[in-house]
């Protein structure tokens, strides 16, 4: 039953505005048909407009006989003479309703616990601070076997305690009733806490009923105000451009034009880090704190990070371990941590390297996504928006402050969570906050800049955005790597910009044979990321001669000696699995080496070059 009134007060006539080129309450109407889970569905409602939009368009609408409060009534009337078990409710400015939701709320009366509930509901854990504290967007709180406690439009639990661990959850506009509840209901008269928050669930509870809430993580759009329907439209618009397929194959010419997003905000120049209080309080929200993910390399120096810091509100400093490659475990726990901690963080702010940077990309999209960070290992697996985030780097070369990836190890290969909601929200560019790297470290760093360009400018998914980005940080690579007349700060400032450039070259193109195998090296030997790709790139004459030979004069300008030997112990069961994940990385080969790559290269080709290393 879908209860449809058309003189709704906060947006009249909201069930019949056009949600491209179908009216809200007909969308709903359909969502609950093809879900296929209901011997009948109907729409009721008051309105001669609404009933003719559903039955003109071949769906089944009651007109209900009487006035009535809210939509529970109005169901009640309607199912009073049917011959049924289970009714549930669908909210008509719900146009997203899933399956999913309404078998989860359906499965309760099967469960242990069935002969308790009178009826259930559902709630979805809330990420925004701004959602929690708006009253057009009802609150639940629950017991420990999830049976609701009370209803509100004011976010509860008050978050007196900071510390406490507290989740908070949406109420979502489905209802399963058994129908005796309902008939129950429709004879109640309403009382003092319902008529106050205007949330008729509430009259279940004031007379003792059990209302049993299962949990839900769809992403949906209630249409309660002119904000919310372009919002919807943005979805279904999104929807449509997704499910586009193309029935010929396309000409080696024609290109995927993707809408990437980049790095909406950024600031950069000596000292702009001591902006960061002023830049985070446009972005605080309420009581909710931030949380500051710091290269733990700064935890005994504190006058550089921390102290410049004005921590407020429960503000929060994790100093974060480097010394091996970010994993998807590693990002699981931090997330655990926040949460078990924390309501939910105002935003994720990244202070450190390409692996700190990585963590608070991974960590932010986490917060607000279920599961594991492994779970989303790939291209556009992240279905809902990352928590605010900010990049500040404290080395630079991997272009991670610019990327819409974020690259971990996870339990089976080392890959990038690859999405649009990874880039950071704002980027703050300081030169001085680079200029204590150790010479290694700087220069490995900064390599994989120059790596970067080189596979991007020799690669297969060339085109004009990735090269004129590519050049020109391959340009500030050769100036900062081989001409003696920088300074060490026009060096340095020189460097955050190859870097943006470099990470900017490959947001529409990829990365190489070089980065490939440095993946095989860090899921197997732990070898970090920048080290891992000069190894490689030393051996790579085959694939890049003039890149590699560059290469080898900027080493001998700063007199880098590269490891050697590190697989010379290597069991071929491990050779297996480094070639393996390298090789997994379709888009790195096919661009290195042509859509036909797997003719070209194979397990035993890279187990060659692995021996050399």
């Amino acid at each position: 039953m879908i209860p449809a009134r058309f003189a709704a007060t906060r947006f009249p006539g909201k069930l019949m505005k056009d949600l491209e080129g179908t009216s809200v309450i007909l969308r709903t109407y359909q969502a609950a048909v093809r879900s296929e889970l209901f011997e009948a569905v109907y729409v009721v409602t008051d309105s001669k407009i609404i009933f003719d939009e559903i039955t003109t368009n071949g769906g089944e609408a009651i007109m209900s006989i009487k006035e009535h409060e809210c939509g529970s009534d109005r169901i009640a009337e309607a199912v009073v003479d049917m011959d049924v078990d289970i009714v549930v409710n669908v909210q008509g400015d719900e146009p997203f309703t899933d399956r999913e939701s309404l078998e989860r709320v359906l499965n309760v009366f099967h469960g242990e616990d069935a002969d308790r509930i009178d009826l259930a509901s559902v709630m979805k854990p809330m990420t925004e601070w701004d959602d929690i504290l708006n009253p057009n967007s009802v609150k639940v709180i629950v017991d420990k076997d999830n049976y609701a406690l009370y209803f509100s439009r004011a976010p509860i639990p008050y978050p007196r305690d900071k510390e406490a661990n507290t989740t908070y959850y949406k109420h979502k506009g489905i209802y399963a009733f058994r129908k005796e509840a309902i008939l129950d209901f429709y004879k109640l008269p309403m009382r003092t806490l319902e008529a106050s928050e205007k949330v008729e669930c509430i009259r279940y509870l004031e007379y003792g009923k059990n209302i049993k809430m299962v949990i839900t993580h769809h992403e949906g759009v209630e249409i309660d105000t002119p904000e919310d329907l372009e919002k919807a439209k943005r979805i279904i618009k999104k929807e449509n451009l997704l499910s586009t397929t193309t029935t010929t194959q396309p000409c080696a010419t024609t290109a995927t034009h993707k809408n990437f997003p980049m790095v909406p905000r950024v600031v950069f120049g000596n000292g702009s880090f001591n902006q960061i209080d002023s830049i985070l309080a446009t972005e605080r929200k309420g009581l909710s704190p931030f949380v500051f993910l710091v290269d733990d390399v700064f935890k005994d120096n504190t006058a550089f990070i921390e102290d410049r810091l004005a921590l407020k509100n429960g503000d929060k400093i994790i100093y974060v371990s480097t010394k091996e490659e970010p994993k998807t475990s590693q990002v699981d726990t931090l997330v655990q941590e926040i949460k078990d901690k924390y309501i939910l963080p105002s935003g994720i702010i990244g202070i450190g390297g390409g692996s700190v940077l990585d963590l608070a990309k991974a960590v932010s999209i986490m917060l607000s996504n279920p599961g594991s960070a492994a779970d989303y290992q790939g291209w556009d697996l992240v279905k809902n928006k990352a928590v605010y985030h900010v990049g500040v780097p404290t080395i630079s070369g991997t272009g991670a402050e610019v990327s819409r990836t974020t690259v971990l190890t996870g339990p089976d290969r080392k890959l990038g969570i690859n999405s649009d909601y990874t880039p950071f929200d704002q980027v703050i560019l300081d030169p001085e906050l680079i200029k204590n790297v150790p010479n290694d470290q700087w220069f490995y760093t900064g390599m994989d800049c120059y790596i970067h360009c080189v596979e991007s400018l020799n690669g297969t998914y060339l085109n004009a955005f990735s090269q004129s980005y590519g050049e020109k940080a391959l340009d500030l690579c050769k100036e900062i790597f081989l001409d003696g007349s920088l300074d060490k700060n026009d060096a340095d400032a020189k460097l955050m910009m190859a870097s943006w450039h470099g990470g900017m070259s490959i947001a529409y193109s990829q990365v190489g044979v070089a980065h490939a195998m440095s993946y095989g090296l860090a899921y197997v030997l732990g070898t970090k990321h920048g080290i891992g790709n000069c190894i490689v790139f030393d051996k790579l004459e085959a694939y890049y001669p003039e890149g590699v030979a560059l290469f080898k004069e900027m080493k001998k300008v700063h007199n880098i000696t590269l490891p050697m030997g590190i697989c010379a112990d290597v069991t071929e069961e491990q050779l297996d699995t480094m070639t393996s994940v390298a090789l997994s990385l379709d888009p790195l080969w096919e661009n290195a080496l042509g859509a036909d790559w797997k003719d070209k290269v194979n397990a035993d080709v890279l187990k060659a070059i692995y021996r050399k290393l």
